[in-house]
């Protein structure tokens, strides 16, 4: 059977991952955010920031200790060895949460897409579920291709997309015309506070996707962990400066509301130049998400599918591409999937909030089970060697995986419940279960 190829080194890996993180989360859904969070969108940001961070680090040590590209998967099944359904369902939701991504990504391209060229082929919904799902079939060929053309691609997109929030970030301090209050609850308080983190979360979403290309790293046991902090650390002091400055171009209620959030900011300083600027780097920031997306999902279900979880045909490899092709469809149609079914909502900006909050419900069940198989794994083999360590680690309980589990759970429970969202979720585990082997 031919093999994945290696071609990713640090830049690369990490490169990938601060593309994956930047991309659609900031440009789409901190508009939504602000109407949960008011002016205080950079405590959301702060809180799904530690909730991405406390995981991060137990992904890093994961990916150094397993370097395989079913990742989560690989994870709990080394963990709870007797448990193969739970690891089963944890891999599926991590390839669910990347391919909802992707669908998210999608949406948040076509919004920007739809207001730059004004288009309205039949009614707004529509149109912008048709942009979706071409722009999903574009990005799927892509990941088809090859991982060292998708890479290439990911670099200069993500080069693109961060000048986009560093203008947000330099006009926020030097134009900024409002003066928002930074300490003063919203409407709703510590809930919104949290709906707001739940929402925002997924501007993080995707470090935890880094490790699925792990077989296709080179000497990935040491380079993964450090890409996957890199671009932690990188993306969550934008995403802060961003969030403190884009309060400061525009009122949070008119935030809230906005098409195209970063760039109706910006406008408010440079006029309709400032927001045809931020509106097309957006569409690369958007792109670069659905790529990254739909080449991690993929991966996954490769990797399942290696380990004789998944249909046999999903773990082939293209003899020319060196891509798991049929993979690779089956991200592209469960992306598509997400797309249809969202648009059941007349209102654009709520099909924003059922994608997003659906990709990120499957991915902190996810990461529930993730955290705990650092724990279990600490204690039943102390002795492997891990390249990466995670520190305050007493009696070798590392802390801040045990927050990840209680911050995880926390924001189940107290944000997400929508039926539609938990409908979506259990639609893709029936998929799941279908094409699952038997054994």
């Amino acid at each position: 059977m031919s093999e994945l190829k290696r071609a990713l080194g640090l830049w690369q890996a990490t490169m990938f991952g601060i593309g994956l993180i930047l991309g659609a989360g900031i440009y789409v859904v901190i508009g939504r955010t602000a109407a949960y969070a008011g002016p205080l969108i950079w405590l959301s940001v702060v809180v799904a920031g530690l909730i991405a961070l406390f995981t991060g680090l137990s992904y890093a040590e994961l990916s150094g200790l397993y370097p395989k590209a079913s990742s989560s998967y690989f994870y709990v099944k080394r963990a709870f060895d007797k448990q193969e359904m739970l690891a089963f369902l944890v891999g599926w939701m991590i390839f669910f949460e990347a391919a909802s991504g992707a669908a998210t990504a999608a949406v948040g391209f076509s919004r920007y897409f739809i207001e730059i060229f004004q288009l309205n082929i039949f009614n707004r919904n529509i149109t912008l579920i048709l942009a979706s799902a071409v722009a999903i079939l574009i990005f799927t060929y892509v990941n088809y291709l090859g991982i060292e053309e998708s890479s290439k691609l990911n670099i200069a997109f993500t080069l693109v997309e961060v000048s986009g929030l560093i203008i947000v970030i330099i006009l926020g301090a030097l134009f900024g015309r409002v003066n928002p209050d930074y300490v003063s609850m919203p409407p709703k308080g510590w809930i919104g506070i949290l709906q707001g983190a739940a929402l925002i979360f997924f501007a993080y979403v995707g470090f935890e996707l880094m490790a699925t290309t792990s077989e296709e790293t080179i000497d990935a046991r040491r380079t993964m962990p450090k890409a996957i902090i890199l671009a932690l650390t990188v993306c969550g002091l934008l995403y802060l400066l961003v969030a403190l400055s884009v309060v400061k171009l525009m009122d949070w209620r008119e935030l809230a509301i906005a098409g195209a959030p970063l760039a109706s900011a910006v406008e408010s300083v440079l006029g309709s130049m400032g927001w045809y600027l931020l509106a097309s780097i957006a569409l690369f920031s958007t792109s670069n998400t659905i790529l990254g997306f739909l080449v991690s999902s993929s991966r996954i279900a490769y990797g399942m599918s290696y380990d004789g979880m998944l249909n046999p045909k999903l773990s082939l490899v293209h003899p020319r591409r060196k891509t798991p092709h049929y993979s690779v469809i089956l991200a592209g149609f469960v992306a598509l999937f997400e797309v249809v079914v969202s648009g059941f909502y007349e209102d654009p900006i709520k099909v924003i909030d059922v994608v997003a909050k659906s990709s990120n419900l499957g991915c902190l069940i996810a990461f529930i089970f993730v955290n705990f198989s650092v724990l279990i794994l600490r204690r039943r083999y102390p002795d492997a060697e891990r390249p990466f360590k995670i520190p305050l680690a007493p009696l070798n309980i590392p802390l801040t995986s045990l927050i990840g589990v209680l911050l995880c759970a926390l924001t189940i429970v107290l944000v997400f419940h929508e039926t539609l969202v938990w409908a979506i979720t259990l639609a893709i585990l029936g998929l799941g279960l279908a094409i699952k082997t038997r054994r």
